[in-house]
């Protein structure tokens, strides 16, 4: 016996889906264009979502997602495999730059590796598959910080989690990519990180590179650093 889908739900999805695909919060006059139905029925599809947890207003009425769709968008991209998806990807980046390249999750107000392919050769960083990543001071943390969507931005904010100044995340969104290494937790080490974008231009993940300082040249790994990116953003 076929069961029917509820036709309520679905448009809850659908608005869910609009809300995703903006780049800040949104008015509820756009959001009525956006889906094409009534003021009240979009309104009070907006008033479920804000019920279940998932859209919030602002101070100026306006609505955006929660962090809750960012803590389901990440256990999706878990349970689809995007870790396994990207060890090909990033087999082939080493091979090819000779660097240790890594994919880096969100998972709430913390990112951590999830997926990493050690190059040949001596490279003494104490990071591996789970290890939580800065936001202030890792180049993929200041990807996540420039290039994630509005509700990380929050809840950084509101966990009190440091990022880097926002002069800083702007040259990074100018620059498409991030820089950084030394310190104590990576002595001689340096790093540079892009964001992986899906279809719809949303930061997915974070891609980086790591090789010793001595003779890492961000110049000479940053394209296939990218393109490595863009092949695994297409899958998604």
């Amino acid at each position: 016996m076929a069961v029917r889908p509820l036709s309520t739900g679905i448009k809850c999805l659908e608005l869910l889906e609009v809300l995703s695909e903006q780049s800040g919060a949104v008015r509820l006059a756009d959001v009525t264009r956006l889906i094409g139905e009534s003021r009240a029925t979009t309104y009070q599809r907006l008033a479920t979502l804000v019920a279940a947890g998932w859209a919030e207003t602002t101070e100026e009425g306006r609505y955006r997602l929660t962090p809750r769709a960012l803590r389901i968008g990440g256990a999706a991209l878990e349970q689809a495999g995007l870790g396994e998806r990207a060890l090909p990807v990033l087999n082939r980046l080493t091979e090819r730059t000779r660097e240790t390249s890594s994919l880096i999750l969100s998972e709430g107000h913390r990112i951590v590796i999830a997926q990493r392919v050690e190059a040949r050769g001596l490279l003494r960083a104490d990071l591996r598959v789970g290890a939580e990543l800065s936001f202030k001071e890792s180049a993929s943390g200041m990807v996540w910080a420039a290039f994630g969507p509005d509700s990380l931005r929050d809840l950084l904010k509101t966990s009190g989690v440091r990022t880097a100044s926002e002069a800083r995340l702007r040259s990074v969104r100018e620059d498409g990519y991030a820089v950084s290494g030394g310190g104590e937790t990576l002595q001689g080490i340096s790093v540079v990180a892009v964001p992986v974008l899906d279809p719809n231009g949303r930061c997915a993940a974070s891609m980086s590179l790591a090789g010793p300082e001595q003779w890492f040249k961000v110049d000479a790994v940053l394209r296939p650093l990218k393109s490595a990116a863009a092949e695994l953003g297409a899958t998604l």
